[in-house]
């Protein structure tokens, strides 16, 4: 049998326990109240997913291997203003959207756009890019296609998640899922697609980057609003917050800089 000096010992030690027990938990639920803009500043940065493949946007310089492009300075630079660092992780673009549900990454910056099913679900910022939709073709374009109508009934090259995909079913096309602009390209040349819908600033960088690729820009739209950050619900005081940098950096002239440098010209406003 114990005596009693063991048990008073014992007896010590749960009560240690308890109390470590109860500070932990304490300790939590503050961070789990803590607000979004309060988490990121306690953090010291924002968290950026991005695909890291999706040139001029974001991409590996490739003398450098440095992740670079438009999203990647444009968040540099918000995150900058915020008063923290950026961090990036990178994933596939289908996966992007599911890592802030996970609450892996803080938000997305990969061209983002704002469907109204997109906004059921996350807080978006201001738009940071103003840009337009393309249709791509082959060079030799069989189908006569010469507008966004004229996808109807075609094969279009599209990524699972993004809004081209949605907006090429609209148009009445049959999707070949794919997983980047590159497999888009590959899917059109090797005739496995006839189309594909995408942003024009992405087709225009890749023709600059290869001019004798198979494809060229069959149509395009008008100049729209194009790219947001999107955030879980409820981050309402970090949006503002985002919100107040991106206009400062409209303002300033930091954002057309930024744009001029990979685009040739301001895209980064009306």
């Amino acid at each position: 049998m114990f005596n009693n000096q063991v048990i008073r010992k014992a007896a010590a030690l749960l009560s240690g326990v308890a109390v470590l027990v109860s500070v932990a938990a304490c300790g939590s639920a503050s961070a789990s109240n803590s607000s979004a803009l309060e988490q990121v500043k306690q953090a010291g940065k924002i968290v950026f997913a991005t695909e890291g493949t999706y040139a001029p946007f974001s991409y590996h310089d490739s003398k450098t291997n440095e992740l670079t492009g438009y999203d990647v300075e444009m968040a540099k630079a918000i995150a900058k203003e915020v008063g923290i660092k950026a961090e990036f992780a990178e994933g596939s673009f289908d996966s992007l959207l599911a890592g802030v549900d996970a609450k892996k990454y803080d938000t997305v910056a990969d061209q983002i756009s704002a469907t109204d099913e997109r906004k059921a679900k996350y807080d978006f910022s201001e738009p940071y890019t103003y840009s337009y939709g393309v249709v791509i073709t082959s060079k030799e374009n069989p189908k006569n296609v010469t507008s966004f109508d004229d996808v109807k009934g075609l094969r279009a090259a599209e990524t699972g998640t993004s809004n081209w995909n949605k907006t090429a079913q609209e148009k009445g096309a049959t999707i070949v899922q794919v997983n980047d602009f590159g497999q888009q390209v590959d899917a059109i040349t090797s005739g496995r697609a006839d189309v594909s819908l995408n942003d024009g600033l992405a087709a225009l960088d890749y023709l600059k980057q290869k001019p004798d690729a198979d494809i060229k820009i069959a149509a395009k739209s008008e100049k729209t609003p194009a790219a947001y950050l999107p955030f879980r619900k409820g981050s309402d005081d970090l949006v503002k917050e985002v919100n107040k940098a991106i206009v400062k950096l409209q303002k300033d002239g930091t954002l057309t800089k930024i744009s001029e440098k990979y685009f040739g010209e301001d895209f980064s406003q009306e």
